[in-house]
């Protein structure tokens, strides 16, 4: 607006000018004949603007139409006729159980060299809503080359189970009986009878569990279950064992999970009138488990009693996927008792001759780590690196007697690095296969001099192959790293040889209720020792049949 103002200003002042210079031009041809005239500028222009009318608009929604519409349809109706008419349709009854009747029974004999018969025979009940039970019996025995070198094995065991609406009860009867000789002493100097040096083990077992049938994951889990075993020997050695184990488990949530069970093993050795020994072990096991999908946390303690002393002991278990079900990090810091009975230091070497006070129950700790998981749809592996403490472990060292039995010398505290690997192939029911090798670094004891009889490396080869789901192949080579031990009547010790074991074996189906069979174990024909002074027996072939009905 001012520019506006300045531009008329300017034009009035030219305006003006030329006004006058006209006027005084005129003067000068004319000064007589025009008048003079005066032009007054009153004011200087100010032209505005009318002022503009402002509109005022309020939005708003409009009214809601709460009127609900009537919609009427006509349909033309169609008659339309077919020539076909359908069947009516009418219930049909339900197809028999596809299932195949099984073969719950079987008896398979056979013979072999070493004077070596073997019969089996088990006998089932087969599918049933409230109930089964089954009956099994296995025999076999050889003789060796070596005199006094003879075995003997007779197991029977019948366990049957009771399904109600809301428990599970099971229960199982059994005996064993095993024959051994103690041929390991030297035969150029010394002279046993057969009577002198046979040692029969006798073992009569009684269980019975309860299990109560959750109708969901969220619902709370008891299935206490009892065990009660009397173990005999020739030498009237007796050792009646109770075992009785309350396991509970609630969920809490989705993945997570309250666990405690207490374990009650009590025993009480007694030969024949030497003061009875009793060996008692009590442990509770608490424990919270987190189980998620990626995760596992099992995170628990031990709290035991054994040896007249209390132990509070570690039990704590991780995994992660690094790569789901392919790489798996575990690792573990556990803590348990090994309980040394008579019966179990006569499992782990039926050669023993003697049994006393001085066994103390092992208190075993182990940390480790390693990787598992799966390759593609078929392998699967397992590592794991563990340094591993024993506390109060017993060796077992030759009689300095006569060698051939052997007696028990306590270790106070061993120490070890673990290595175990194992990788396995799995194809259907087709092929497998599985490798695997423990390792142990024995290197740092405290009481003896080198750990007596304990195998350093150990492996395993196992495969089998069906072909034409009839021929069923398998073979199984393992070995067995040297052990040191103390040479008979004196101080020095040495170490026996590392050994190779190759065992193979075939069954061949002819229909469906026959079968013949053949194994043979030792191919090598390596007389290894896994305990000094007891050689093997070596090649052993044996072969028969099996019936299946």
């Amino acid at each position: 607006m001012n520019a506006y103002i300045k531009h008329i200003h300017r034009f009035l002042a030219v305006a003006g000018c030329s006004a006058a210079g006209m006027l005084l031009h005129q003067q000068a041809y004319a000064q007589e004949n025009l008048k003079e005239e005066t032009i007054d500028i009153i004011s200087n222009y100010r032209p505005k603007l009318r002022d503009a009318a402002k509109l005022n608009l309020t939005a708003s929604l409009p009214g809601f139409d709460t009127t609900r519409p009537r919609l009427q349809y006509q349909v033309p109706a169609l008659n339309l006729y077919f020539m076909y008419q359908p069947v009516p349709l009418k219930p049909l009854a339900l197809g028999k159980d596809s299932l195949s009747q099984l073969q719950n029974n079987f008896i398979k004999a056979g013979y072999g060299n070493l004077s070596t018969p073997l019969i089996q025979a088990g006998f089932g009940t087969g599918r049933q809503e409230k109930y089964n039970f089954g009956l099994y019996v296995n025999y076999t025995s050889s003789k060796g080359d070596i005199k006094n070198q003879d075995y003997s094995a007779l197991n029977v065991l019948g366990s049957g189970t009771y399904f109600t609406p809301l428990w599970e009860v099971n229960g199982s009867i059994g005996y064993d009986r095993n024959q051994v000789h103690y041929y390991g002493y030297d035969h150029a100097t010394l002279e046993f009878s057969k009577n002198d040096v046979r040692q029969t083990f006798n073992q009569f077992t009684a269980q019975v569990g309860v299990k109560n049938r959750t109708l969901n994951d969220w619902a709370f889990k008891f299935e206490p279950s009892a065990k009660f075993i009397y173990f005999s020997d020739s030498y009237k050695r007796k050792e009646p064992t109770a075992i009785l184990k309350i396991p509970v488990s609630k969920q809490l949530f989705e993945d997570i999970y309250l666990r405690a069970e207490g374990i009650f093993d009590l025993s009480s050795f007694k030969e024949d009138d030497h003061e009875q020994i009793n060996n008692n072990v009590v442990a509770i096991h608490p424990a919270l488990e987190i189980i998620k999908p990626r995760f596992v946390l099992h995170a628990g303690v031990n709290p035991t009693w054994t040896n007249s002393k209390f132990y509070l002991l570690p039990d704590i278990v991780n995994e992660s996927h690094i790569i789901y079900k392919k790489v798996i990090l575990s690792s573990g810091w556990i803590s348990y008792v090994n309980k040394n009975s008579y019966r179990n230091l006569a499992n782990q070497n039926p050669f023993i001759g003697s049994y006393g006070p001085g066994v103390l129950n092992t208190r075993v700790e182990e940390k480790y780590t390693g990787i598992k998981g799966t390759i593609g749809s078929h392998f699967n592996y397992n590592t794991k690196f563990a340094a591993v403490t024993w506390h109060n472990l017993p060796l077992f060292v030759n009689d300095s007697i006569d060698g051939k039995t052997f007696y028990t010398k306590n270790e106070e505290e061993l120490k070890a690095f673990n290595l175990h690997a194992e990788v396995g192939y799995i194809q259907e029911e087709k092929f497998q296969m599985r490798l695997s090798f423990d390792w142990f670094n024995y290197n740092k004891q405290k009481t003896e001099i080198k750990p007596w009889g304990l195998i350093p490396f150990q492996a395993d080869a196992f495969a089998q192959y069906t072909l034409a789901k009839k021929l069923h192949l398998n073979a199984n080579l393992y070995y067995l790293g040297g052990t040191y031990y103390q040479v008979f009547a004196t101080q020095d010790f040495n170490k026996t040889k590392g050994k190779w074991d190759l065992s193979a074996g075939a069954n061949y189906d002819i229909g469906r209720n026959f079968n013949i069979w053949v194994n043979a174990n030792n191919l090598f024909n390596s007389k290894y020792q896994r305990w000094y002074g007891y050689p093997t027996y070596g090649l052993n072939v044996l072969g028969g049949v099996m019936i299946k009905f």
